[in-house]
């Protein structure tokens, strides 16, 4: 049983953080090492974003909402003192934009043969702010 948050942080994270590098690489002219410690990885996953040797089991760029959310966080790292709070805050947004928009149901299907999402409710809902509940059981 893979567990969406998995594939989220294994699969559709770095697919993401993979389109907001090739942004600040080819549209703002960072290099890699610059792009590296904006996003908070290693110049080493830099390399490989762009060689496509990580980052891309998850082909983020067809939704446009998506990649509209890799322009403004590359927006918002390029600048010379980048707002990373602001970053971090958008791509936790993404996140949970895939996680509720069952963006990666077709690769939770690849990756665990024999799991069917059609009826899944893993991906629905979430705790609100104000609750300090968790739920154990799903109501129907």
């Amino acid at each position: 049983m893979i567990n969406p948050y998995e594939i989220i942080s294994k699969s559709a994270l770095p697919a993401f953080r993979a389109m907001v590098s090739k942004r600040l690489t080819d549209n703002y002219d960072l290099t890699q090492q610059e792009v590296a410690v904006r996003l908070g990885v290693t110049q080493a996953s830099i390399s490989n974003y762009a060689r496509k040797a990580r980052g891309m089991m998850l082909n983020l760029e067809v939704d446009p909402n998506l990649a509209k959310a890799a322009d403004q966080v590359a927006e918002v790292l390029s600048s010379e003192t980048p707002n990373q709070m602001e970053a971090l805050r958008m791509m936790t947004e993404v996140c949970d934009y895939i996680r509720f928009n069952h963006v990666m149901c077709r690769l939770h299907e690849d990756l665990e043969p024999g799991f069917k999402t059609a009826g899944c409710a893993a991906c629905v809902g979430g705790l609100s702010l104000e609750s300090s509940q968790i739920r154990t059981r799903i109501t129907a």
